[in-house]
């Protein structure tokens, strides 16, 4: 039986990955660099080191990937600090409250870092729902890497079988699929692949979605 309901954060409960890439398009073109948005694609839903990597892969040697990130977590906080917007992904706040209704412990999973994660479920009022954050700061291995799932479950004090997830992207998914959690996946840049298409519990199209189903995801 389900007992909790684990999220994750960005591209799922928020509408952050348009904004992030115009950070890193704004802090690649200070440096004479095209940063595409094939590029930020390879980039969605990993640690921000794995992030690095394929970055320098596509720049080459000579790019300051260092300078790069720092420059375009400015930018994000200065979007933030001009009150710009971050947008709820649909059906998002109302799925957080429904599960949190009905008395599931609910926990966050995210490959962001802490500072950015508790700050945005503080503006976007949220964060008392969540009786666990874990972030990209409390692991060593990232997704596609279970251990974000599975540290999260133990934070909870619940078994993994009582885990139901939600994710967006095929790192997240693969990660949650990987620890053993009933894993649904609501897709946003990348479509599924086929690992994940064969191993999530659903697929849907947006968190709107989930209600027709409830019984049968909490059974």
């Amino acid at each position: 039986m389900i007992t909790t309901v684990i999220f994750d954060m960005d591209g799922l409960l928020f509408d952050t990955e348009p904004v992030y890439f115009e950070c890193y398009k704004k802090a690649a073109a200070e440096d004479g660099l095209d940063f595409t948005y094939e590029l930020f694609e390879s980039c969605v839903g990993i640690s921000r080191a794995d992030a690095a990597r394929f970055i320098l892969q596509h720049f080459g040697p000579q790019a300051d990937i260092r300078k790069m990130h720092a420059r375009t977590g400015e930018i994000f906080e200065e979007y933030l600090a001009q009150n710009g917007e971050i947008h709820f992904r649909p059906g998002a706040k109302q799925a957080v409250e429904f599960f949190y209704n009905r008395g599931l412990k609910l926990g966050l999973a995210s490959s962001n870092i802490t500072k950015w994660v508790m700050f945005l479920l503080e503006k976007k009022g949220i964060k008392r729902y969540f009786s666990s954050v874990t972030t990209s700061d409390d692991v060593s291995r990232p997704k596609p890497d279970p251990e974000v799932y599975l540290k999260t479950a133990q934070k909870l004090g619940v078994d993994v079988s009582e885990c139901l997830v939600f994710e967006d992207s095929v790192a997240g998914a693969t990660a949650a699929i990987t620890a053993q959690m009933r894993t649904c996946v609501v897709p946003q840049i990348k479509q599924p692949t086929q690992f994940v298409r064969e191993n999530a519990f659903k697929i849907y199209p947006s968190l709107e979605a989930i209600y027709p189903d409830i019984d049968e995801l909490l059974a």
